[in-house]
């Protein structure tokens, strides 16, 4: 079976959390204050840069930035862009890459020079009307413009005589709420598109309305949509595992279980990478659900199929330990615990895995090598809590405009930039994201920064509609916002930092309490007659 990835997958489930328990919450959403206050910052710097971008634009359809994209930026250009400008071709075919905001314009120029929809015929050689909104919207989410986007599609779905347009339109708008977390507005969107209009993509639709009502917890309309994906369709698979979960969520284990974890874990993969790691996320998710129901042969056939290969192996591996552990084979668990360990020294299983190992010699009696074993683990929390303290060190150290100005234009891109921060950084919730917008800010300060050696007049007055800050010389505003995103760079980092800097703190507390207890233990053993 060949599948896609979908658009906006669920979130990874990690059962088997190394911070608590293994089924507190099937669902896993992040929800702390620090996550929370990242990314309300970010979308106001976005917001910030989204102003500019407008700005720019309109300074492009008046002509005060010229016609000429001959000398633009390489990154802001795009495969078959001069497509936009032809008026004697069909509606462009969106092309792949980035876009600049001129081709912007001049698609937003095409538009208020086209005739009216209901007065085209095909011989006229015009696109119609509709389906350049819908391209232009489309445009419009490739440069970060989602409330320009927003209000083109809305327009359109709103406006247009025909039922199709108004379905795509819809359906786009379902999506872009989906990918930003507002699952409300997506299903409001969802449930606009016309029913009797034969949408291509209304399997996707049902698929993202039915992870919507699962992130809402309505998980019993949520079984109802995702149910109804056929399984020819290419989101089946991923509707199997997104209503599994709602099952479980329910408390229906049987329908969860029978019905679809194990369902999916019967496909034929085919050699489809996607669909084989999605199977190993569904063998580990439902290991960890059998050892909370104490079926551990079962646990043990699920997690001993997931191949070393996968991104899941290191979980299942854990997951091993933890079903040896149920069975009472302490022996057979600490030689997979201390294989994770070796393996992973510094990943939350492993970090977790160690006190497991002090626990197992503990009920072997072995009360020496529990002590040993605890005292080791001590030694790792220490190390690790030193390399996080010398990273934010680092962080507060570092020159960040200095790391950040020898990027290039995007993430394949950042060859010149020190390389070890960012390695460092790379698995921090947010990282990518920010850079990404960085990114973003990089292209558009780059073909300002053009325009002003070419000398063009970069500034635009609140009289002349602009929507950004006053009167600033453009470039002055973008080097605001480059600030906003150092700040925020360096204060998102170093609270996930701190918050990890914790967590090991608490794994030292259980791991010192572990060395009383056996100190206790190993004392009476010895003073027994």
């Amino acid at each position: 079976m060949n599948i896609r990835t979908p658009l906006f997958n669920v979130r990874s489930l990690t059962a088997g959390s190394f911070l608590g328990a293994f089924f507190g919450s099937l669902l896993l959403i992040v929800s702390t204050a620090t996550a929370a206050s990242f990314d309300e910052q970010l979308k106001r710097v976005e917001l910030k840069l989204s102003l500019i971008k407008m700005d720019v634009l309109r300074l492009y359809q008046s002509g005060a930035l010229g016609t000429d994209r001959s000398s633009l930026p390489s990154s802001g250009r795009a495969s078959g862009s001069s497509a936009l400008v032809r008026e004697d071709q069909k509606p462009p075919v969106p092309f792949q890459g980035e876009l600049d905001l001129q081709e912007i314009a001049a698609l937003m120029k095409r538009l208020e020079a086209t005739e009216d929809p209901a007065a085209l015929s095909k011989g006229t050689g015009r696109p119609p009307t509709d389906e350049m909104r819908l391209l232009l919207a489309d445009y419009f989410l490739r440069a970060r413009l989602v409330a320009q986007a927003e209000q083109t599609l809305k327009e359109l779905a709103i406006q247009t005589r025909r039922e199709p347009i108004a379905a795509e339109a819809w359906f786009r708008l379902e999506k872009m709420y989906y990918r930003k977390g507002d699952y409300q507005q997506a299903l409001g969107a969802f449930y606009k598109i016309p029913s009797k209009s034969v949408l291509p993509l209304r399997q996707e639709a049902a698929y993202l309305a039915g992870n919507s009502y699962l992130y809402l917890k309505d998980y019993l309309k949520a079984t109802e949509l995702l149910g109804k994906i056929g399984e020819g369709s290419d989101y089946y698979p991923f509707a199997l595992y997104s209503n599994g979960l709602a099952y479980l969520n329910m408390g229906d284990a049987w329908s969860s279980t029978q019905q679809q974890f194990q369902k999916l874990i019967a496909f034929d993969s085919d050699e489809d990478p996607i669909l084989q790691e999605l199977i190993n996320k569904t063998r580990v998710t439902l290991g960890f659900f059998f050892i909370d129901q104490k079926r551990y042969p079962e646990a043990m056939a699920l997690f001993e199929a997931v191949p070393a290969s996968s991104r899941y192996w290191a979980s299942a591996r854990f997951g091993i330990g933890k079903t040896n552990i149920g069975k009472e084979d302490c022996v057979k668990a600490i030689v997979v615990l201390m294989d994770l360990i070796e393996r992973f020294p510094s990943q939350p299983y492993a970090l977790e895995a160690r006190l497991h190992v002090g626990s197992c010699y503990s009920k072997l009696s072995a009360y020496r090598r529990a002590v040993d074993s605890y005292q080791d683990a001590l030694k790792a929390y220490s190390a690790r809590s030193e390399e996080l303290k010398k990273l934010i060190q680092k962080i507060q150290m570092t020159n960040l405009e200095n790391w950040l100005s020898k990027s290039r234009t995007g993430p394949s891109q950042r060859g010149l930039r020190p390389a070890s921060l960012e390695q460092d950084l790379v698995i921090e919730q947010g990282f990518p994201e920010l850079m990404d917008v960085y990114a973003d800010w990089f292209r558009l300060n780059e073909e300002i920064s053009l325009r002003f050696r070419q000398g063009k007049d970069l500034t635009i007055s609140k009289m002349d509609h602009g929507t950004a800050q006053g009167s600033k010389p453009l470039l002055i505003q973008m080097q605001g916002i480059r600030r906003d995103l150092i700040e925020l760079l360096r204060a998102a980092v170093t609270d996930q930092l701190s918050s990890k800097m914790e967590q090991i703190d608490e794994l030292a507390l259980r791991a010192n309490i572990g060395i009383a207890k056996n100190l206790t233990l190993m004392q009476d053993h010895e003073t027994t007659p």
